[in-house]
């Protein structure tokens, strides 16, 4: 599936639509008919007022809660993925290992942290009477082969052709903002390459304790260093967005909250990320990770300086950079934030386009496209 198939179809929101509509299209309605949407726009505020006293979930928070429900559970289900083999499998473990002493134990961190949201985001679903949200449906993919994995598991998540977007360590390191019209190359060119392996392979390590030159684990041990902090700035973005659209003051709690670990998630793995060490895999031409630091072309700076150190692996904190209107000062953000570039349906076709989903049926994308949609359809109620 590619960005052609991912759509925004959803049908535009009664509010939304009158909003469009502006005084011109409601002085073209018949009498009747303004009096009636006034009529309806009183009864759905008192049904807000309602919601309200009764603790209910406003549609919205609801269409927010379960698409986050949704991608924390294919979130975890990635994790658990590469949980198994960071702790269980020797050479995968020792490969991770280069990137920073504790990559496993921040493996296993992560991967709890990620079965924690979902749990929590379906049990608070439930406890306002609306039903938990299930993928269990479409956990039908194979799972790696390589000594550690549970072999015979069902996956919704497929490591084996990752296509990792690597544009965010330019774009962290820029004082200019994606939701601006900023561009930002790839850092690495990494297409169609596993990050998690899928046979037994040799050490990194010789029996010397050195590095082996061109070690295939090695080579997916980088792209995993980098596919880690690839995917929690996916999940850093995509909580800012909800943020602005939640309602109750409990669902601007969670959503907040839990988008924080997304960043303390990203900070991390990034650090780690640029500790890859170069490596070329002989006798394949998709194996080859060149020496970091690189000298990525970053767009100018509005102020004509480079306050970034594009060169500068340990670089972890977002550079300064365009906000809310290009006129003022510089700040340091998460971006991108918008919903064209962040949102629910820009998730989607982000976590398609890195081939997560090669192999999944139609229903998946049907009902993770819906639950996006809604999501995105979500505005906050005053």
């Amino acid at each position: 599936m590619n960005n052609n198939d991912i759509t925004t179809k959803g049908t535009i929101g009664r509010r939304s639509f009158m909003k469009r509509l502006g005084m011109a299209g409601a002085a073209a309605l018949p009498a009747g008919a303004l009096l009636t949407s006034q009529s309806r726009a009183r009864a759905d505020d008192r049904d807000d007022r309602d919601d309200r006293r009764n603790g209910r979930l406003s549609e919205g928070d609801v269409a927010i809660l379960k698409f986050l429900a949704a991608t924390e559970i294919i979130e975890a289900d990635l994790w658990q993925q590469y949980n198994e083999l960071a702790l269980g499998n020797e050479s995968y473990q020792l490969a991770l290992n280069i990137l920073d002493g504790d990559e496993a134990t921040y493996v296993n961190l992560n991967t709890r942290d990620e079965f924690s949201h979902a749990a929590f985001l379906n049990s608070y679903l439930e406890s306002k009477g609306v039903p938990a949200v299930s993928l269990e449906a479409f956990r039908k993919l194979p799972s790696s082969q390589a000594p550690g994995a549970d072999t015979t598991a069902k996956r919704l998540t497929n490591l084996m052709n990752l296509t990792v977007d690597t544009s965010w360590y330019n774009r962290y390191r820029s004082a200019l903002n994606p939701d601006f019209g900023a561009k930002f190359a790839q850092l690495l060119n990494l297409v169609n390459v596993p990050g998690i392996p899928n046979s037994d392979l040799p050490s990194p390590f010789d029996s010397g304790g050195n590095l082996v030159p061109g070690s295939e684990v090695q080579f997916i041990a980088n792209v995993a260093g980098f596919h880690f902090a690839t995917v929690e700035q996916g999940g850093s973005s995509l909580y800012q967005s909800m943020l602005p659209k939640a309602d109750s003051p409990e669902v601007v709690q969670i959503v907040g909250a839990i988008g924080g670990t997304e960043i303390q998630h990203f900070q991390t793995w990034q650090d780690k990320a640029g500790n890859a060490l170069p490596v070329t895999v002989p006798g394949n031409p998709n194996f080859v990770f060149p020496p970091l630091p690189l000298a990525p072309a970053l767009p100018n700076p509005p102020d004509g300086t480079d306050n970034a150190a594009p060169n500068d692996t340990n670089q972890i904190f977002p550079a300064p950079c365009e906000f809310i209107a290009a006129n003022l000062q510089p700040c340091s953000v998460i971006r991108p934030i918008s919903d064209k570039l962040a949102g629910a349906v820009a998730t989607v076709a982000f976590f398609t386009d890195m081939g997560l989903f090669i192999g999944q049926d139609d229903g998946f994308f049907d009902l993770y496209m819906s639950l996006a949609q809604k999501a995105d359809n979500a505005n906050r109620r005053l």
